[in-house]
């Protein structure tokens, strides 16, 4: 009999075999008895034909049930269906694999209720009368009662699909002397998780505990939309590719502006674009291009990449020293215990565009440590003027005064009246100045004024958001972003109207070098 013969027919015992599938079959065999199955008994979710993506789809979770991939990471645009087809396929794998390949699956979501819908989907799937009749002996209980709310399930086989919250430990999660060995992450990332640094942080934390605590073998779906690029979505799209990782991104329409699912007409996706508040994140799958992104993405990729000329204790120097030209860096402190980084970033503002000539990143190094540091650097480039950040760790600016540091110096606050303001050395970073100079830097670079030439320096400032600006947290370990080296280059931009050249002269045989003084 053909195929179609067998779905037709009244024998349900061929049509069950038909579904069913073991290790001898093929991919594609199993790929081809999913989407007969799937349209055989759940014909609602088929009212507008699969997208090519969809094959995609399917085919990267069955890698994941059949451990030819560990990490399957699916973005694809708002309403692409792929909650919809992760519920069909696990739904598909639980009554039609005749070996069980996988036996405890998991669903976590930042909200718990979600992935509680979720395994209550899967189970109403299981549940639904034709589906019973061809698989009566899925479970003991009467299986026409449905729960709504149910958030785990086991099966008379033994599996068992169990529902949580991303934010539960993950930490030796064990049913029965069973790891789970096919979690699905879906919806585990929201605006209200990105705004908070702790929670992402905690989010990380617990995914990744999720991931190495599964069955030797196990695999994991993530499902999600990619709407900022300041959190764990954006970790999963760019850390540890691998031949046994794949990440898929599927935006609404392509870059011909062709909807890469026919279920939507072009005209449908422009009134998207107007109504849609996050139009190029939640529906392209372009987080640069949202109103999220702090500096004009645009011109950050123009930016050239340059290789450094020479490396000194970690110290990156791009270009060589002009005596003629005004130089100037900027600096940002850290306490040396390995949580953010001492960071300095050097500026040559005498070339069109100017241009950064050197940085450097060290988060082991001591405070005072630093103040040599930054006396050494800075005679790198004629003994420029120097600006640490002064907010703390004043061992810093005091270890580079003592050494000679041309340090930038301004007016400190005034705490009594008739009393003369005090010369305060560095610059002070507070909620005024920090916008000032983060507004000031972005104006730089949308009006081409400076080229950053660092690759690390330059991912720093694509990644910054306006969420980033109004940050509040005070401990570093609370946060998955560190944005250090941006800092430096922002206080260095500063000193663009401080920084003074060191005009040489030939007298007798001897160099004598005339100085201004750089301080305000």
């Amino acid at each position: 009999m053909t195929i179609q013969e067998i779905i037709n027919s009244d024998d349900i015992a061929q049509q069950k075999a038909l579904f069913q599938f073991d290790s001898t079959d093929s991919d594609e065999a199993v790929l081809l008895k999913f989407n007969l199955w799937a349209r055989y008994f759940f014909v609602q979710y088929f009212k507008s034909l699969d997208a090519p993506f969809h094959k995609e789809i399917n085919k990267y979770n069955l890698d994941i049930y059949r451990n030819k991939l560990n990490v399957f990471v699916d973005i694809a645009f708002k309403g692409a269906g792929k909650d919809v087809k992760t519920k069909l396929f696990i739904a598909f794998v639980i009554l039609n694999d005749i070996e069980h390949t996988r036996r405890y699956f998991k669903v976590l979501s930042e909200d718990g209720g979600n992935s509680k819908q979720s395994v209550t989907d899967i189970y109403n799937m299981l549940v639904e009368p034709r589906i019973v009749q061809m698989y009566p002996d899925t479970f003991s209980k009467t299986v026409f009662k449905r729960e709504e709310s149910m958030g785990s399930f086991t099966t008379n086989s033994g599996i068992k699909v169990l529902a949580d919250t991303i934010y539960t430990s993950q930490r030796g999660d064990v049913q029965e002397a069973s790891r789970p060995d096919f979690i699905w992450f879906n919806d585990f990332e929201t605006r209200k998780t990105l705004r908070s640094a702790l929670i992402t942080k905690n989010i990380s934390d617990n995914m990744e505990e999720a991931r190495t605590g599964l069955e030797l073998g196990g695999g994991c779906v993530y499902t999600c939309n990619y709407i900022s690029e300041m959190g764990n979505v954006h970790r999963l799209v760019i850390d540890k590719n691998s031949d046994r990782k794949k990440v898929l991104i599927v935006p609404i329409k392509d870059v011909q502006n062709i909807p890469t699912w026919k279920r939507y007409s072009i005209e449908e996706i422009n009134e998207m674009e107007v109504t849609d508040e996050d139009f190029e994140g939640e529906r392209l799958c372009k987080p640069s291009a949202s109103k999220d992104v702090y500096f004009d993405r645009e011109m950050l990729d123009k930016m050239p990449v340059r290789e450094p000329i020479q490396i000194i204790a970690e110290f990156k120097m791009f270009r060589k020293y002009n005596p003629s030209h005004r130089y100037a860096g900027g600096m940002d402190t850290a306490g040396g215990v390995g949580l953010d980084s001492s960071t300095s970033v050097f500026i040559d503002f005498d070339c069109v565009p100017a241009q950064v000539v050197g940085t450097f990143v060290s988060n082991t190094i001591l405070p005072e440590a630093f103040g040599d540091e930054i006396y050494s650097q800075a005679n790198r480039f004629g003994g420029s003027l120097v600006c640490p950040e002064n907010n703390k760790y004043d061992q810093t600016i005091l270890k580079a005064r003592q050494l000679g540091a041309k340090l930038y110096t301004g007016i400190g606050k005034i705490i009594q009246i008739h009393t003369v303001a005090p010369t305060t050395f560095g610059w002070r970073t507070d909620s005024l100045s920090k916008s000032r100079m983060l507004s000031s830097m972005r104006e730089a670079i949308e009006s081409g004024l400076i080229e950053l030439n660092d690759k690390d320096l330059i991912n720093e400032f694509k990644s910054y958001t306006r969420n980033d600006l109004i940050d509040r947290e005070i401990d570093a370990r609370l946060t998955t972003r560190h944005f250090d080296l941006l800092i430096a280059c922002c206080i260095a931009w500063q000193m663009k109207d401080h920084a003074r050249p060191n005009r040489t002269f030939m007298i007798s045989n001897e160099v004598i070098i005339e100085e201004t003084n750089p301080a305000i």
